[in-house]
């Protein structure tokens, strides 16, 4: 997944809002959204390493994972997938602060990542790439983020990518107005489905080119038939519980596939 974005505890009716897109190569095999068959977690899953890149629980846990790009990785493999992050977390009832404690010990063991967890009632972010661009990366995690919209792509939360400046920006707009759940998601989705191109002068130097850096830029990758957005994930929770996760899976230039949608209560 290349792009999350956020609002934590804005909108009091509804305090999390989250729109992301994931891309990946068309031929890794994925299942769409879906309730997991041996455990209590609803999401896509990655059929290679087993694991997710978005996903709930009934009860109310989150969990969201990004890789952090850099040049020096391309191709490399880890013992433990991103993937695996979530679906341990999903899976299990350890606190969060608990949790993100463990993975100091393992982080060295995983590919450059992003983590977002929650239990509802904290957001928590960590990294395992902080200080990377001194060549001396280390694990960090931040507790307890604090109400506000968020985005992260394949960098650090809230770093000044084009998608991520300018998705904050749109959906700051769209939990500022008066509207229901399902012109909200519509609304989130339009968000994601943007492929305008940045100027070349935003764009990050993350060491794997121009060429490459155009191509990864847009919120929604549609101009190959190799990679891109596969799959784009609306999750809205009201302060009620209830969480409507609704995803929109891609085939290659953005054909649109399988729609799943989600509620618990």
């Amino acid at each position: 997944m290349c792009l999350i974005l956020f609002a934590w505890q804005v909108d009091l009716e509804r305090p999390l809002i989250l729109a992301a897109n994931r891309d990946e190569f068309y031929q890794r095999p994925t299942a769409t959204l879906a309730q997991w068959q041996d455990l209590p977690v609803i999401a896509g899953q990655d059929l290679q390493e087993g694991g997710t890149w978005l996903g709930i629980t009934p009860s109310g846990r989150f969990a969201a994972v990004t890789n952090y790009r850099q040049a020096s990785e391309m191709g490399q493999r880890y013992p433990i997938s991103r993937g695996e992050l979530c679906r341990r977390f999903l899976s299990s009832e350890t606190p969060i602060e608990q949790f993100l404690s463990s993975l100091e010990i393992e982080a060295q063991n995983i590919g450059g990542f992003n983590l977002l967890l929650s239990d509802g009632k904290q957001m928590a972010y960590a990294s395992n790439r902080f200080g990377a661009e001194t060549g001396n990366p280390y694990y960090q995690s931040k507790m307890c983020l604090e109400p506000g919209v968020y985005g992260l792509s394949n960098h650090r939360l809230n770093s000044p990518w084009p998608k991520v400046t300018t998705g904050i920006a749109e959906l700051q707009q769209q939990v500022s107005k008066v509207q229901n759940d399902l012109q909200l998601s519509q609304a989130l989705f339009e968000i994601l489905e943007n492929q305008i191109q940045a100027d070349d002068s935003l764009l990050p130097d993350t060491g794997i080119g121009l060429e490459k850096e155009r191509f990864l830029a847009p919120r929604m990758i549609a101009s190959s038939t190799e990679y891109g957005t596969r799959a784009s994930t609306v999750l809205i929770k009201s302060q009620d519980g209830i969480q409507t996760l609704i995803e929109q899976s891609y085939a290659a230039l953005s054909k649109k596939q399988i729609k799943n949608i989600f509620c618990t209560s």
